[in-house]
């Protein structure tokens, strides 16, 4: 969250002039001069989603006339372009109908951090998800993933339980928890023994108000009862004989390691939370709750309201990466961005029983409202947080928004609409629209007389390419995932 602006900010001169100073840590809070100084925190993942597709290419895209280069790669011309950062006559930045907002909050600095990515594939008909956007492709929107050979954690969870991406000293000094789910956890799913790999594949829980994420990050012990001394120690005889009796059946043993494995974080957790008690740059618990806010009955058809709420939860986020208490983290969000009910979005929306092109602008409304009041919020606010490098907190996060599917119907993932922020510590160039489809090829013919803002699909690269520089640029190395297969017990050829 913002801190005020003050004196140790800026030199002042006679006559009443000023100069700003460069970011000085020792002199923001007693955390930053004390002897031991914490390390910086490392790199930020934040994944994004929203759900039903079927948004026109024509509706998130910018202008093909922005491409002004070409790159060769995998027997194709790529084509790139500078995204614009100057507003509009209206003080909007304006990429395209969803891709807008503020001029205000998305400067030309901002601007200049973000992709837009065109041309990225999921091979198949993927139906309804919730897995697949980030990296479970055994994942469908009717549940049922458990234990299938394909099951696989997700990206988020997949780093928060990977040695390269937390430290050790990120795990004994500051990181209370490993990830975090905005709303719901269907964007995230891992083992339900993620440090030993084993189990079914399950989702993730979610938190849904900022008091909820400010106890669960900085709190931990007010989730348990006020927990606040040594679990394991005391219990770990008594662990001991129940491993080993004859009756404890193969499954029950997994959720007793399991439980276990949670009692030794939630112990850790504990712990670090009076640590943070004694540091300065943890900011109190809010005074607005975010649930005030949602349980107004006018919430669902209010999006100045779903905004405030977005705006909230947001700043914890930039307090948890800023912190370094969490480093991980999705967002799905229903939040429609829309100023009247819609109870049946699936039938009324995605199915467009109010028509076509009513239903079109229900979907700009709602994908528009999420990048502008959900990933701008966000970047702004991350880019507003100095580092230890005089870079920002956003240099060194990666934002990721994707959607349930592509552009054709809501069941689809060929041209597979992606905006990232940040550049995650440098991995990534930032500030361009990319098309890495084959534009020889057309697969999909032109856009419909009902249908004029769909767009001529070419074939792209794999989605899974495009999650895998994810991984990579987050800090976590290829060699950790590339050969994995430990996914099953089915063997190396169903993993």
């Amino acid at each position: 969250m913002k801190r005020a602006m003050n004196r140790r900010m800026f030199l002042r001169g006679a006559g009443g002039a000023t100069l700003a100073l460069p970011f000085l840590p020792s002199l923001t809070t007693r955390a930053f001069a004390s002897e031991n100084p914490l390390p910086p925190v490392g790199k930020c993942f934040m994944g994004f989603g929203t759900f039903q597709g079927e948004v026109w290419g024509g509706n998130i895209y910018p202008s093909d006339t922005l491409f002004t280069q070409e790159t060769e790669y995998a027997s194709r011309m790529v084509r790139s372009g500078d995204l614009p950062t100057q507003a509009d006559e209206n003080g909007r930045l304006v990429w395209s109908r969803i891709c807008q907002a503020d001029a205000s909050v998305l400067t030309p600095q901002l601007a200049s951090k973000f992709n837009v990515l065109r041309g990225l594939d999921i091979c198949w008909n993927i139906g309804h998800q919730n897995g697949q956007n980030y990296g479970n492709f055994a994942e469908g929107g009717g549940g049922g993933v458990l234990n299938h050979p394909y099951a696989a954690p997700t990206i988020d969870q997949f780093a928060a339980y990977s040695p390269s991406f937390y430290t050790e000293e990120d795990i004994n000094s500051r990181m209370t928890q490993r990830s975090m789910c905005i709303g719901s956890g269907r964007l995230s799913w891992n083992y339900v023994s993620p440090l030993r790999r084993k189990g079914n594949m399950v989702s993730q829980p979610g938190l849904g108000s900022n008091l909820d994420l400010y106890r669960y990050l900085f709190e931990p012990s007010s989730r348990y009862s006020g927990v606040d001394t040594h679990i394991l120690n005391g219990i770990k005889q008594s662990y001991e004989r129940l491993k080993q009796h004859p009756r404890l059946s193969r499954g029950d043993h997994l959720r007793l390691e399991a439980h276990i494995d949670r009692m030794a974080d939630v112990e850790r957790a504990v712990n670090l939370a009076i640590q943070f008690a004694q540091r300065d740059d943890i900011e109190p618990i809010p005074t607005i709750n975010s649930d005030t806010i949602k349980e107004s009955t006018s919430f669902d058809m209010s999006p100045t309201a779903q905004a405030e709420y977005c705006d909230l939860i947001a700043d914890m986020v930039a307090l948890s990466f800023s912190t370094g208490a969490c480093r991980l983290g999705t967002w799905p969000n229903q939040l429609r961005f829309v100023n009247e009910l819609i109870s049946n979005w699936h039938g009324e929306v995605a199915h467009a029983s109010r028509g076509v092109a009513a239903a079109q602008e229900y979907t700009i409304a709602y994908n528009q409202g999420t990048f502008e009041h959900i990933m701008v919020k966000l970047a702004s606010k991350l880019d507003q947080i100095v580092a230890h490098d005089g870079l920002t907190m956003l240099d060194h996060s990666l934002l990721v928004w994707t959607n349930e599917h592509g552009q054709i119907t809501h069941h689809s993932g060929v041209q597979y609409p992606v905006i990232t922020a940040g550049g995650a510590g440098g991995f990534f160039n930032t500030g361009k629209f990319v098309d890495f489809s084959d534009q020889r090829i057309i697969v999909q013919p032109n856009r419909t007389p009902d249908k004029p803002e769909i767009l001529p699909e070419s074939p792209g690269l794999y989605y899974h390419q495009f999650l895998a520089n994810v991984l990579m640029g987050i800090g976590v190395p290829r060699e950790e995932w590339e050969i994995f297969t430990e996914w099953t017990a089915d063997g190396p050829a169903h993993s």
